[in-house]
């Protein structure tokens, strides 16, 4: 059963997008594996993961009064589209499916995207094409550049930040009993594995003119895995935060309030990557953390996830303006509600896991490890 889940910082208080007079910066990731769109036409699925739902979560910012240039979208817009145009002109090679079908999907896909669409600059994302990959998120939300007219978000700023990223998500183990490559894995926990959502593309090399002073794998286990550089990892999120925290020449958080940081991470098995949220180390002192994922560590996501819940409800929110007092555990928890009323097997699941955790353990310790100083 997959359920949606939030970490927060512990000591942020109630965190609210309209905390800014400026308004927040808003970043739309749409992934996917690289066997299945990042390769030659004829290798490429015929339905994309994530650009349908970034086109709705684009058209919920949109509609709510969020400026267009506050919205930077990292995904396969203009790639998708081509790719789906060479099939109904029956371009592709070894083409199996019909081209009407393609010009069925080609129609629905505008359509999901329609603002999206009207609004860019040549029917192209942000970062389009081969930019879709994990060096490019890393970049943008640290405010790297990597051409004069890059969108990023300020690295002088230090307006709320919320991030979104829908994608394919799964873990592999870090390290093997015994050490090196022979032994047996060792059984998935936050000390033995590493989390990680697709991009469709690999991140460049050092070596390749990135803003990269080292190489972003260099710190990662990416136990041996071909394909890594296509995979933005947990540890690589977490740097990304540290990115966020405020420029040491801005007001010290002691006369300020923390600069708000949400996120929602849609993918299978995406509690895993937000699981460093559990210890006390991840707290970081300039920022008011507020994340959340689509499922468990060790569970998949129905298809939309808790996304166009999420969405929906923040569209709402939005457009009640600065009147609206409404903070980010209220929203997620509306949007919780209206998850699981519009996906009701899931919601059935989700009370039978509730009852059956509450008879294994009819009276949990409320606070097992307690401070014996909290001053």
């Amino acid at each position: 059963m997959a359920a949606a889940e939030v970490f927060s910082s512990a000591d942020c208080g109630p965190v609210r997008l309209s905390d800014h007079p400026n308004g927040a910066w808003f970043v739309l990731c749409g992934g996917e594996a690289q066997s299945l769109q990042g390769g030659p036409y004829a290798t490429r699925e015929f339905v994309h993961t994530s650009i349908p739902f970034v086109g709705e979560a684009y058209a919920a910012l949109r509609s709510a009064g969020v400026p267009m240039e506050r919205i930077i979208t990292i995904a396969q817009l203009d790639d998708y589209l081509r790719y789906l145009r060479s099939g109904v002109a029956e371009a592709i090679p070894d083409q199996q499916i019909p081209g009407h079908y393609y010009q069925e999907q080609l129609d629905r896909t505008s359509a999901s995207c329609a603002r999206w669409l009207a609004e860019s600059e040549g029917g192209r994302a942000d970062y389009d094409h081969a930019d879709v990959n994990p060096a490019t998120f890393m970049n943008v939300l640290a405010g790297k550049r990597t051409g004069p007219e890059s969108k990023v978000v300020p690295a002088d700023s230090d307006a709320p930040v919320f991030f979104g990223l829908y994608s394919h998500g799964d873990s592999h183990a870090a390290k093997r009993e015994g050490g090196g490559g022979a032994g047996e894995v060792v059984p998935h926990s936050y000390h033995s594995a590493e989390w990680f959502i697709h991009f469709p593309y690999p991140a460049p090399g050092a070596e390749e003119g990135q803003n990269n002073a080292t190489d972003m794998y260099d710190f990662v286990a990416t136990e041996g895995q071909s394909n890594h550089r296509n995979l933005l990892y947990a540890t690589q999120i977490r740097l990304a935060l540290h990115a966020l925290a405020p420029p040491s020449s801005s007001p010290t958080s002691a006369s300020r309030k923390k600069r708000p940081v949400i996120s929602l991470l849609n993918c299978c098995r995406s509690g895993g990557l937000l699981e460093f949220m559990r210890r006390p180390s991840a707290i970081q002192p300039d920022l008011a953390l507020f994340l959340m994922c689509s499922s468990q560590g060790h569970r998949d996501s129905l298809v939309s996830g808790f996304w166009s819940a999420f969405f929906s409800e923040l569209r709402d929110t939005l457009r009640r303006g600065s009147g609206s007092d409404t903070d980010m555990m209220q929203l997620f928890s509306v949007a919780e509600r209206r998850y699981h009323r519009e996906n009701k097997y899931e919601a059935l699941n989700h009370l039978k896991v509730s009852r059956r955790t509450a008879e294994s353990d009819p009276d949990p310790d409320p606070d097992p490890d307690p401070d014996p100083d909290p001053d």
